[in-house]
């Protein structure tokens, strides 16, 4: 399992500013903590909008990390099982093209350039290396029915 993640927000008393924001207007980036994690004395958040570009950044880089990470892990155990029939290798590239997809529609405007192309770099290396090895297992099983074919009976 992953590490919990917790968000703690502490207000301060001697603070005596009254802040208003028009939710409506702010543009940043969304986070929806855990609904299951409930703590004593705390305030319980629904929604909260990141507006501070090197912590949105940071935050994005950590997510994309941890999916990238994830996306490694799948091809490891992948290619450590080898199945004949390939459904692995089908469901690993369907990851890699769902990683590629969720990095240009949600993180593209909230990190930088070099770090979002080469990601993309990694992402095309990845998915070329999977669809590569897709076609040599179908090759590989073509040939074997090929061969069970000529082994039955002649005359």
């Amino acid at each position: 399992m992953g590490k919990e993640q917790r968000f703690l927000v502490v207000k301060t008393n001697d603070s005596k500013e009254i802040k208003y924001f028009e939710y409506d207007k702010i543009s940043g980036y969304n986070i929806k903590p855990n609904p299951n994690l409930k703590f004593q004395d705390a305030i319980n958040v629904n929604k909260m909008i990141l507006i501070n570009p090197s912590l949105i950044e940071k935050m994005v880089d950590k997510k994309v990390k941890r999916r990238f990470d994830y996306l490694i892990n799948l091809l490891s155990v992948v290619y450590e099982n080898d199945d004949e029939t390939g459904d692995g290798l089908e469901l690993a590239l369907n990851e890699a093209e769902k990683f590629r997809m969720e990095l240009i529609n949600k993180y593209k405007q909230y990190i930088n350039e070099e770090k979002y192309q080469l990601l993309m770099k990694k992402i095309a290396i990845l998915e070329d290396e999977l669809y590569l090895r897709m076609q040599f297992v179908m090759n590989k099983t073509n040939l074997l029915e090929k061969e069970e074919v000529k082994e039955g009976k002649t005359r």
